[in-house]
């Protein structure tokens, strides 16, 4: 499969103290495609990343990180531009994200003939944060409509961002310009809101053309992901699956181990509604190593060695922590959100 998106520098605070000059960071690679790849080729499908890494210092550790994992990185560009960051802290009852995107290299290089990226794959994903006009719009829409053109199945998570869109109307017709060329849907309720229409099965099919067939989830956070085939513009079969309770520091990029999962299941043959949900609620939860052992069960490994390789090989593939670094060392940067 290919992924095609956006990747970022995701700062934590190692501790729970304020951030002050000289405050020290562990740093992640993230970004919500890059995040569905590693998650993808983690699991065991063989996963593509189209993206943009800088050339500063962060860019350079990036762009080694991810040649040194699963997924393959012929299509990464490197732009002659600073990397875009995103800086993560608590607060008492909430989280907060600071990015700063402006003037870097934040998205993807569009490719010269988008038929000639995509035929050779069964699955292409596309991400809704790169769907604004100043990042990919016109990109992400074209490669949707070659990828459906070509037969390939086209798979698209919504990501709808506030600070992205300037009405609930805009995003809403962004969407509904790719939409209509995809076979795979991932919308957290969150992002329908943004779109502006129900957080429920008659709100994406408000998204999709009158007669659309497709398969859709719908994630709520720790609430039931709800999962459902809509075929000819109906939905003829939906069912609820409940994730695993789990105690997490931040849910920032559950979404995105959702979709990855739920890919590299789709892409080795499972396409039980409950199971895919299932194994995309083990890994929205944090549990690579769950959501591995589920895929390889069902595609009939039994051996408890080979299945205990599999959790683990998946497990350590899905950490990225890297560093850490201090403050001192960036200047000041224009703020986004």
């Amino acid at each position: 499969m290919l992924v095609v998106g956006d990747a970022t520098i995701d700062l934590y605070p190692t501790d729970a103290t304020s951030i002050t000059p000289g405050s020290r960071f562990e740093w992640h690679i993230g970004g919500t495609a890059t995040n569905v790849a590693r998650w993808a080729a983690s699991l065991g499908s063989e996963t593509g990343l189209v993206t943009n890494i800088g050339t500063d210092i962060m860019g350079e550790m990036a762009a080694q990180h991810l040649a040194e994992s699963p997924v393959d990185t012929t299509h990464v560009t490197r732009v002659d531009a600073t990397s875009p960051l995103t800086l993560y802290a608590a607060t008492e009852d909430d989280e907060h994200w600071t990015a700063w995107i402006a003037g870097s290299c934040y998205g993807f290089t569009p490719p010269a003939d988008p038929a000639t990226l995509v035929s050779p794959y069964e699955w292409v994903h596309l991400e809704g944060v790169t769907l604004p006009a100043d990042v990919n719009q016109t990109a992400v829409r074209r490669l949707a409509e070659a990828a459906a053109a070509a037969g390939t199945n086209v798979s698209f998570d919504l990501n709808g961002r506030t600070t992205q869109w300037p009405t609930p109307d805009a995003y809403r017709q962004a969407l509904q310009d790719v939409l209509q060329y995809c076979d795979l849907v991932f919308a957290g309720t969150d992002d329908l809101a943004v779109a502006g229409i129900d957080r429920t099965p008659a709100g994406v099919l408000e998204l999709l053309p009158p007669n659309h067939s497709a398969t859709a989830f719908i994630t709520d956070g720790p609430a039931e992901t709800t999962a459902m085939i809509v075929a000819d513009g109906e939905v003829i079969e939906q069912v609820t699956a409940t994730p695993p309770t789990a105690s997490v520091a931040t849910t920032a990029g559950a979404g995105d181990a959702f979709a990855g999962a739920v890919l590299a299941a789709r892409h080795s043959g499972i396409s039980d509604l409950k199971e895919l949900a299932t194994i995309g609620n083990t890994a929205g939860a944090g549990d690579a190593f769950a959501g591995a052992v589920l895929a390889a069960r069902h595609s009939g490994i039994s051996d408890l060695k080979e299945l205990a390789t599999i959790g683990n090989t998946a497990g350590a593939a899905a950490v990225s922590t890297v560093g850490p670094f201090d403050t001192d060392r960036f200047g000041a940067m224009d703020r986004l959100r």
